[in-house]
């Protein structure tokens, strides 16, 4: 009975998980590029049906490599209503998401003198005991991540060393050898925009610490580095409290960046807090930066709450969107927003929006509220989710962002078109990042981008620990379905007590913006025309928008690209 198994990151392994389909994904070499991370699993279990075993896993290579502890998390609602393809499961369960960092090679020491073994600390998660199974010999997986911050690694074939030990008396029990072919050829820049809007007053509410102190920047910066090390290069800017996911009438925490003083002349603002956000998150890796909305949520029929230096409201749902009042005070504050952004070398990197999901009953509103700032947003980008054509063809934004489902209405309509998730099910098999959905179906999503020439991605939440209409608190480790009962819809990082961790649908996100990244580079040898049809051969399909390709021919696919790419770039 092998003990060791290695299959690639496109597994999601349950305990349902037959040993059969198991063996079917098995994979000991693969091909990566310079610059990208590469991720494969190793599984492993106990020789036997002990009562009590410990087992110790080391992993060795000469590459930049980061160790995860796949946990799993109990579903209780799976979000098949339609019973559509690329599910994990289709019942509630243990399913495989968080991944919790461990030593490659864990030290082992004696515990005390009865001869029990552990493993020495780390700092995630107390000591980091490896596993104890309990009477089963079903396979548990550690998650390897080679070369996670993306440096420019050595080419050439590397050998992955693994052992598995037993923890009594540090038996060795099974080893195997994993090859890593790492090709002489980098990915290019990533040029397409991607973003999931970060809450901060979910940050603060989970540990407890004020908006933008001393202590909130030790979180932030950990949960924005991680967002960038897997892809993301926009973050959302709560200049004003940002207003998403709040009830008519209602407020959500106060965490507005710029000071507004109220004075007998108009307005002045203070831009101290804000610069120290827009830096610390470019030291992150951010790239880009989207100004929270400037009018309410789906409809944009009043202005977000915003408060004085004080904390006094002076504009909320009582304000209409296109009044004077409103529209004088965001064209004073655009103009001096926008000239602190040119002395700092920010103007670049901005990116607008006016309203979330407004319907074809608010074009209208949008007329007459956005002819109050046209010219002073002019060349700017504004973009905003949407499902009518009519605020792009009308000029209110540059760039529509139509749900997966509605996309197509907009092909062929638009010079620059993004997409984003809702989290919701739908009932055609749309790719999504449910925690319940196959490795496939969420990495397809970067395929699709390329085949119709997708130029950005948004989701509305990265770490959203509330509810609908951010009532109630959950922590996802213990409720993943915490919003609206879906698994994993509104977060991608999970809050522990040293800061954020990533999961599984985060690197299968960061899979497929990498994708891209490498279609591009074979499109620079051989043309779209030709990668497409290259895709489609090997899919066995046309790629569209609802393709749901089967196990692990995402991988198999890729593999064939970089294959290609070695073969071109050699000549």
């Amino acid at each position: 009975m092998k003990l060791l198994k290695t299959v690639s990151s496109q597994l999601k392994l349950r305990f349902e998980t037959s040993e059969n389909e198991i063996d079917a994904r098995i994979i000991t070499s693969a091909s990566c590029l310079k610059n990208e991370p590469f991720s494969f699993q190793i599984l492993y279990r106990s020789e036997d049906k002990a009562l009590w075993e410990k087992l110790s896993v080391q992993v060795e290579t000469d590459l930049p490599l980061q160790v995860y502890r796949v946990d799993q998390v109990a579903i209780q609602n799976t979000a098949n209503l339609y019973c559509g393809k690329g599910y994990a499961g289709d019942t509630p369960g243990l399913y495989p998401n968080p991944l919790m960092p461990r030593p490659s090679v864990p030290e082992l020491a004696l515990m005390h003198d009865q001869g029990f073994y552990c493993i020495q600390g780390t700092e995630y998660y107390e000591k980091d005991i490896i596993y104890t199974l309990d009477g089963d010999v079903n396979f548990r997986s550690l998650w390897v991540s080679i070369n996670p911050d993306s440096t420019d690694m050595q080419s050439g074939k590397h050998e992955i060393g693994i052992k598995l030990f037993s923890g009594h008396g540090a038996k060795l029990l099974e080893e195997e050898v994993f090859t890593l072919e790492v090709i002489d050829c980098n990915l290019p820049e990533n040029e397409t925009y991607y973003t999931n809007w970060f809450h901060v007053d979910c940050l603060c509410d989970f540990y407890k610490v004020e908006p933008y102190s001393d202590e909130f920047y030790k979180y932030f910066e950990s949960f924005v580095s991680n967002a960038a090390r897997h892809r993301q290069n926009m973050l959302l800017i709560p200049a004003f409290t940002p207003p998403l996911d709040t009830v008519r009438g209602g407020e959500r925490r106060n965490v507005q960046l710029v000071d507004v003083t109220v004075t007998e002349n108009g307005y002045e603002f203070g831009f101290e807090r804000l610069k120290k956000f827009l830096d610390t998150a470019v030291k992150c890796g951010i790239r880009y930066f989207e100004h929270c909305h400037l009018f309410s949520q789906w409809g944009a029929e009043s202005a977000p709450n915003i408060y004085d230096v004080n904390g006094e409201r002076i504009f909320g749902w009582d304000t209409p969107s296109n009044g004077d009042e409103y529209i004088g005070f965001l064209n004073a504050y655009l103009k001096e927003l926008i000239a602190f952004a040119k002395k700092n070398g920010y103007e670049e990197r901005f990116i607008f929006h006016l309203s979330d999901e407004p319907s074809v009953k608010h074009v209208e509103n949008f007329r007459k509220m956005t002819a109050g700032i046209r010219d002073t947003l002019k060349g700017f980008k504004i973009v905003d989710a949407l499902s009518n054509i009519e605020f792009y063809t009308e000029g209110f934004v540059t760039s529509p962002i139509p749900v997966v489902y509605e996309v197509e209405e907009f092909l062929g309509k638009c010079d620059e078109l993004w997409m984003y998730y809702t989290g919701a099910v739908y009932k055609e098999d749309y790719s999504n990042r449910l925690i319940t959905i196959t490795a496939a179906r969420t990495r397809v999503l970067g395929l699709q981008m390329y085949r119709y020439d997708i130029k950005g991605f948004l989701h509305w939440a990265y770490n959203f620990y509330y509810n609908e209409l951010s009532k109630g608190f959950f922590d996802p480790l213990v409720n993943p379905c915490g919003y609206k009962n879906y698994p994993g819809a509104s977060y991608l990082a999970y809050p522990t007590r040293d800061g954020a961790v990533p999961s599984i649908c985060e690197k299968l996100m960061c899979e497929a913006f990498d994708d891209i990244r490498a279609l591009k580079l074979l499109e620079s040898y051989i043309g779209k025309e030709k990668v497409i049809a290259l895709c489609e051969e090997h899919l066995g399909e046309k790629i569209t928008l609802t393709t749901v390709p089967e196990n692990d021919k995402m991988f198999t696919l890729r593999q064939k690209i970089n294959a290609e790419i070695k073969k071109y770039s050699e000549v």
